[in-house]
């Protein structure tokens, strides 16, 4: 895994681009989260200082993708029923939404359906021992956030991608072919720039990447791999929900199927419960 060297490569292919930088608000709300005395009362105060963030938060967590019983109408309210984890969760949901290139058209449906991934990936990771729920949302939710960081950077990115990659079945290498850079590397890099765990890093960067399955040697490739099958695992079980067809499950679904664990008619069965999930029901 030569992460450097790709890595460095697009931050030269990607000179003039801002990437963001995690927002305050987000960095103090995570950093209060790791600790064994964390105060609800406290994130909340910290949302709402940023009305950019807070008030999302407030439409995303009333939306029919979170479940909630109830209504909440206010940050503290949200918090509360919310929980410590998946406050961060709908907090970095909001901050990427807010953030990254929001002025761009047509982002809804792109991060509605990040969000369907990260909860997708968060319902598989529940069926596997010690792999934690939180960590698969975030790996799930930032995985493919390099996309409209290069939509942003080449107009055509869309169109060429979509229509090449419809016959090659190979996204990142038509992305390295017409922009010397892949939606992975952007990612990690993004990634890397909102503080995210090495491993989370490394896992957006080679989500795309089967070799990473030859070398699974000691716990933190364990990790990487675990939540790259995952991520895989969770985007064919949205596109499914979502009517979409690819040919790539058929590649990637030995190997993940066989790192998770799961036999073909456990994870049919954990599909259609997810689909139910994701549809409200």
């Amino acid at each position: 895994m030569h992460a450097k060297s790709e890595t460095t490569a697009a931050e030269q292919v990607l000179n003039g681009i801002h990437l963001p930088p995690c927002p305050t608000a987000l960095l103090a709300a995570m950093k209060e989260a790791q600790s064994p005395d964390a105060d609800l009362g406290k994130i909340a105060r910290l949302i709402v200082q940023d009305v950019g963030l807070s008030a999302p938060m407030l439409k995303l967590a009333n939306s029919p993708f979170f479940g909630l019983r109830i209504k909440v109408s206010s940050v503290p309210q949200a918090v509360t029923v919310l929980g410590l984890r998946n406050t961060v969760n709908l907090l970095s949901n909001v901050a990427l939404r807010a953030n990254v290139v929001p002025n761009l058209a047509g982002m809804d449906e792109f991060w509605d359906r990040s969000n369907m991934t990260a909860l997708a990936a968060s319902r598989i990771a529940a069926q596997i021992p010690g792999t934690s729920c939180d960590d698969a949302y975030t790996v799930g939710l930032f995985h493919d956030c390099g996309i409209p960081v290069l939509m942003q950077k080449y107009p055509d990115y869309l169109k060429n991608v979509d229509e090449i990659a419809r016959i090659s079945g190979n996204v990142c290498a038509v992305e390295n072919s017409c922009y010397s850079t892949t939606h992975a590397v952007v990612g990690n890099l993004l990634a890397r720039n909102w503080l995210l765990p090495p491993n989370m890093c490394r896992a957006i960067l080679y989500h795309h990447d089967l070799t990473i399955f030859a070398s699974v040697t000691d716990p933190a490739s364990i990790e990487i791999c675990n939540w790259v099958s995952i991520v895989q695992a969770a985007e064919y079980i949205v596109d499914s929900h979502l009517g979409l067809h690819s040919d790539w499950w058929e590649i990637w679904q030995p190997p993940v199927l066989k790192r998770l664990q799961f036999s073909i008619q456990e994870f049919d069965e954990l599909r259609s419960d997810i689909a139910n999930v994701l549809s409200g029901d």
